[in-house]
């Protein structure tokens, strides 16, 4: 039932245009900088799909407050209820999907899924207008009922969920209730009930609403909360008001004063059970008060359900690493679409998901270079410099076959790229050239060195001396020793520690890079005493390397 193919917003909050297909997704999750306008995507869906006719708009919703132009949100959706697309309703209107390349037509087909475009428009007066359109032949549109857009099964996951736990119309619940096909006036239950004591409201039941909560009561275990004490009563907080409520408690406590994890795995259970044969879920910042294996546990089973179409979105590096690249879709500066990372992606995603979140990325070529990096941010900190998080650098462990592909699939992306790597391996040097042209920065070292030996080439000697202790500490004498005497081109001198020449320089360069620093805790070690040693080997090829970089992470 119900699932969006294609969106469309302008001029609404900070989305001054913007168009995205989804394809054939059922699994949609939105991820970007804060303040990006990825809750902003949500909302549209919400207020295009809303089964309400008193939505409140305000002038600061019109995109930079422009009231002269209009709010316009369009949702072309397919796999519909059946009765919406009969010509008493709304089939003279319908488009048509071609499922084999993905493209939408005003005149449907044979061959074609029927779809239906809906447009909300909200002009300066402020009131919301909703439309079924179809660009046909300048075919009129024809008003939207409340009713009809509520057979659509949209629910939308946010901070205000306390209602879902109630039984009145409108409600999840109530909608859940109707699904099973009963229906009853919970005003009239209530009423009744408030001429007698809340004792004895207490030891009633409500029999027929216990095939909802066993429901329920299922799917939240399933999702990780476990509530097997749910009854439904009334909420002593609306015992006095003539409406109040009837609403889910476990014991004598109400489901709103449960933690807002407890609270939103909950909300999600009800509105998926919905969902179980067919509809749309919202989930905004789907990890807020759930701790990392509940909210991975959660994002797994909504990942794997069948039915329905769900759209999160998330700061969380635990959520991302439960999904496949094709389910990620990224909001980025003021773009008119999001980016959609595809099945390439996949390693550097389970391997580097906080790199999503950034808007630059230094892409390095393996362990040692990460932990460079990461000592350049611990220096430049202490020197009274923003951190890589203010400037929006993520830091990506490009090590392997996919190095040159991720660099230029994140400049694809519209990520500013930078890449640290060595010069040993000639099928990356043979690509460096194309790296460049694509406007990705390059910091490598000479011809054919590995960052060790461009390390003990450039390095003083006072530095050097420290690289060998620390791997001492690491290995002991014995070993390192032994690899240098293998390396060294002539005999090994007993001061060799104290021997500073150029073929005791290449030995160690040699012997190292056997494995002495090829870990990220190694490299942070050999990052801070780089960073040390910036104006003694500012002249060398590392010296003016590393100012390049330095210039890169500054121009953010």
């Amino acid at each position: 039932m119900a699932k969006i193919h294609t969106l469309k917003i302008s001029n609404y909050r900070s989305i001054q245009n913007f168009e995205q297909n989804f394809g054939l997704s059922d699994f949609v999750c939105i991820i970007g900088r804060g303040d990006s306008g990825k809750t902003a995507i949500l909302e549209a869906i919400s207020l295009v799909l809303s089964p309400r006719w008193n939505l409140s708009f305000y002038d600061m919703d019109f995109y930079n407050g422009d009231i002269s132009k209009s709010i316009e949100i369009e949702a072309s959706l397919y796999d519909l209820p059946e009765e919406l697309i009969q010509e008493s309703k709304y089939g003279l209107h319908i488009r048509g999907l071609d499922k084999e390349n993905n493209i939408l037509h005003d005149d449907i087909k044979s061959n074609h899924e029927a779809v239906l475009t809906i447009k909300l428009i909200v002009e300066k007066d402020l009131e919301p207008r909703w439309f079924v359109v179809n660009n046909r032949d300048l075919q009129e549109s024809i008003e939207m009922r409340t009713s009809d857009r509520a057979k659509l099964n949209m629910f939308f996951v946010s901070d205000y969920i306390d209602k879902h736990f109630s039984w009145n119309k409108g409600n999840p619940l109530y909608s859940l209730l109707k699904q099973n096909g009963d229906d009853f006036e919970n005003n009239n239950i209530i009423i009744d009930a408030f001429r007698e004591a809340k004792e004895k409201i207490d030891s009633n039941t409500f029999k027929q609403l216990d095939t909802v909560i066993e429901k329920i009561k299922s799917k939240s275990s399933i999702l990780g909360v476990d509530i097997p004490n749910t009854h439904t009563t009334i909420d002593s907080r609306d015992i006095f008001t003539k409406d109040g409520k009837i609403c889910l408690h476990e014991d004598k406590i109400p489901f709103r004063q449960k933690g807002k994890g407890s609270k939103r795995l909950i909300s999600i259970a009800i509105q998926t059970e919905l969902a179980e044969s067919g509809g749309i879920v919202l989930i905004d910042e789907i990890e807020q008060g759930l701790e990392p294996d509940r909210v991975r546990h959660l994002t797994s089973k909504l990942k794997r359900q069948k039915q329905g179409q769900v759209f999160i979105t998330t700061h969380s590096r635990d959520v991302i690493v439960e999904l496949q690249a094709e389910n990620l879709f990224l909001m980025k500066g003021k773009k008119k679409e999001l980016i959609n990372f595809g099945e390439s992606f996949q390693g550097c995603l389970r391997n580097n998901p906080e790199a999503f979140f950034s808007k630059r990325v230094l892409i390095c070529e393996g362990a040692t270079e990460v932990g460079i990096c990461r000592a350049i941010n611990n220096y430049r900190v202490k020197q009274g410099n923003p951190n890589y998080a203010v400037l929006g650098v993520g830091i990506v462990d490009g090590g392997g076959s996919g190095f040159v592909d991720y660099c230029k699939k994140f400049k694809q992306a519209g990520f500013h790229v930078c890449t640290f790597c060595d010069s040993d391996d000639s099928g990356i040097n043979k690509q460096k050239e194309s790296l460049k042209l694509c406007g990705i920065e390059i910091v490598d070292c000479d011809a054919g060195n590995a960052i060790e030996q461009q390390l003990f080439n450039d390095l003083p000697w006072n530095s050097v001396q420290k690289l060998i202790d620390y791997a001492i500490d690491e290995k002991g004498i014995a070993s390192i020793q032994d690899l240098i005497k293998n390396q060294h081109s002539n005999t090994l001198p007993e001061n060799w520690h104290e021997n500073d020449t150029p073929e005791m320089r290449v030995a160690l360069g040699k012997a190292s890079s056997k494995g002495w620093y090829k870990r990220i805790d190694h490299g942070e070690v050999i990052g801070k005493i780089l960073c040390e040693a910036r104006l003694e080997i500012a002249d060398k090829t590392l010296g003016k390397q590393f100012e390049k970089l330095f210039k890169w992470i500054n121009n953010a």
